[in-house]
């Protein structure tokens, strides 16, 4: 685990810690005011900065180079430890229940039993709550005083609903890996304005996260959310008279972003060079501006298509696919990626049929969408011959099937690289754990109940992140994102990029505020969230060595370092076990759970 944040640079690491005081978190009850007073104290600050130093010197900053580990082995006999890294990968956090079956029956049956799960969707719960415009069958006639925002909040308490408590974890997993991939977001004012729409977007991802790819992107090209995020609908061909020219808009991100990327990939992911010494690109503007005419003709359900050009671009969005209105559409001959040609006279669905089926095919979309599935579950930088067995799968997944996104999802998991990355090549594998999956994680891995009710309103506030609301189409961060040190190492760390000074602070105040008043023994009247099960660590809080032992295997994964389980014990004893008006084990079960939630350990999902 040390050896792994060995590679990050000093300043970079030290966002995970800088600045944490739990006095800034508006604890209310006034026995915790004084415990919280204690996380301030000199143990606790020597623990952050023992961490901290442990991080940045006990290891060389070499970078091992990555071991072929062949064809992947199936794993019969699973530790509990293994069993929690394997889920964190998988779900939103490891449960109690999950890792007894993991262990008692395997990776592989835990995989079977998830994939034949039926898809836990958002729009049927939405349509349950209220009528709404964007609903099938409905208008605005039909849902008389109809409020957009109280709708968008129902949306995202639903969300956190399903990322918590949803049977179908891993299809749950793997459909917000590619909500960041194949980005829509509710930033846009019309998008937020139809919560039922974007909420059918949510799970067209989450219906396709083990469908194919092919059926995936066409499905995402024509949804409403994405005609409106990035202005499909309504895109109509040339007209000179009015000096208008189609919409170059999701014809290019289409390419960049969510299929082949900028340059000509090796299925390993390395980019392929020219003979210029530089690499190949993989389109040109010609083609956007080619694959924008492609692309014309689409806009929103509603209306019986016509001719009538106001009527085109009036609609709103509304649940479904959009529709062909082949009087926008452009007829002419179109030459497209990889030397693709579009004949004359086709329909905008033949058009459509053709540049995706060309698309799909390329031999860039397996490493390119395949390594960022790869960082999104189980590591920033996998190993070329990692990328290269998962490019592999997607070009086929054993019975000849192209694209096979649930033959994908199972290759990334059950890869020795990423079973057994922590110990082959320690120094650069793992990833910084999303905001939102720390938060997932704390709940599901310490029992919680109840619902998630104020932190959709707090996500993007406390965390810089919440699910739907990416700030671009190119996500809460890039997946090559790196800092200066990183880069030198030619490593990448994509969620870094929202580990600013202010969100890390803000995120280890409000897990501490969450710890502290929303437990079984101490919940203030006023909290609103999951309520979580200290019980586990109060038994063992006469045991110091003990308990950071449960804390290591429930939130590291068997994985905290040397140094901090040694730091850490040693503080908790100095804690009182017994405190008036708390059960005995109290305060240490609660400042071990904060400190360990708040250190580099824990922000490293390995």
């Amino acid at each position: 685990m040390i050896q792994s944040l060995s590679v990050l640079t000093t300043s970079s690491l030290a966002l995970y810690l800088s600045g944490f005081s739990v006095n800034a978190s508006p604890l209310r009850d006034p026995r915790l005011k004084a415990i919280s007073a204690s996380a301030c104290s000199l143990p606790f600050r020597l623990f952050t900065t023992g961490a901290l130093l442990l991080a940045t010197t006990s290891s060389s900053l070499a970078v091992q180079q990555p071991r072929d580990f062949g064809p992947a082995q199936r794993v019969e006999r699973v530790s509990a430890e293994a069993a929690v890294r394997f889920l964190d990968r998988a779900t939103f956090g490891a449960t109690t229940e999950d890792i007894l079956f993991v262990q008692s029956q395997g990776y592989e049956a835990w995989l079977d039993a998830q994939l034949a799960m039926p898809s836990t969707l958002l729009l049927p719960k939405m349509i349950d709550d209220r009528c709404a415009p964007d609903q099938p069958g409905e208008s605005e006639a039909t849902c008389p005083n109809y409020f957009a925002p109280g709708h968008w909040v129902f949306l995202q308490q639903i969300w956190w609903d399903h990322a918590l408590g949803a049977p179908d974890q891993l299809r749950q997993r793997v459909a917000f890996a590619l909500s960041e991939i194949f980005v829509v977001s509710d930033l846009d004012g019309i998008v937020v304005s139809y919560p039922s729409t974007l909420s059918d977007y949510y799970d067209t991802l989450v219906r396709g996260a083990f469908a194919n790819y092919r059926t995936v992107i066409e499905d995402v090209t024509l949804h409403p959310s994405m005609g409106q995020y990035l202005t499909m609908a309504g895109n109509r061909k040339e007209d000179p008279v009015l000096n208008t020219r189609p919409d170059e808009n999701y014809a290019r991100e289409i390419m960049q972003l969510f299929s082949i990327g900028l340059h000509e990939l090796n299925p390993d992911g390395s980019e392929k060079i020219g003979l210029d010494g530089l690499p190949i690109p993989t389109y040109t503007q010609d083609t956007i501006t080619e694959t924008a005419r492609a692309l014309t003709g689409w806009t929103f359900d509603g209306l019986t298509p016509s001719d009538i050009l106001a009527e085109f671009l009036s609609l709103f969005p509304r649940v479904g696919s959009m529709i062909a209105w082949e009087a926008f559409h452009d007829v002419d001959i179109k030459f497209i990626v990889d030397g693709g040609i579009l004949p004359p006279g086709g329909t905008a669905q033949d058009d459509l049929t053709g540049f995706l089926d060309i698309l799909a095919t390329h031999a860039n979309v397996g490493p390119f969408i395949g390594k960022q599935l790869i960082q999104r579950l189980v590591t920033s930088n996998p190993s070329p011959e990692y990328v290269a067995r998962i490019s592999a799968v997607w070009n086929n997944d054993g019975n000849g099937v192209r694209g096979n996104l649930g033959a994908v999802v199972r290759a990334i998991l059950l890869d020795p690289e990423g079973l057994e990355g922590h110990t082959t090549n320690p120094t650069t594998f793992g990833k910084l754990r999303e905001p939102l999956l720390k938060l997932t994680g704390l709940w599901r891995k310490f029992d919680f109940i109840g619902e998630v009710t104020a932190t959709p309103f707090l996500a993007s506030e406390s965390f810089g992140q919440r699910a739907m609301g990416a700030p671009s189409v190119f996500n809460f961060f890039r997946p090559d994102y790196t800092s200066t040190h990183l880069a030198s190492l030619g490593l990448v760390a994509p969620e870094l990029q929202i580990a600013t000074h202010s969100f890390v602070t803000r995120t280890a105040n409000r897990f501490t505020e969450f710890i502290m008043e929303g437990n079984t023994d101490v919940a203030d009247q006023s909290y609103a969230e999951p309520i979580l099960d200290l019980g586990p660590l109060k038994a063992l809080a006469d045991q110091p060595e003990q308990m950071v032992a449960l804390l290591d295997l429930r939130l590291c994964g068997g994985l905290m370092s040397a140094g901090t389980k040694t730091t850490l014990t040693n503080y908790l004893a100095t804690l009182p076990f017994q405190v008036a008006g708390l059960p005995d084990g109290y305060v240490r079960a609660a400042e071990g759970l904060a400190i360990v939630t708040a250190s580099p350990d824990y922000a490293l999902q390995q």
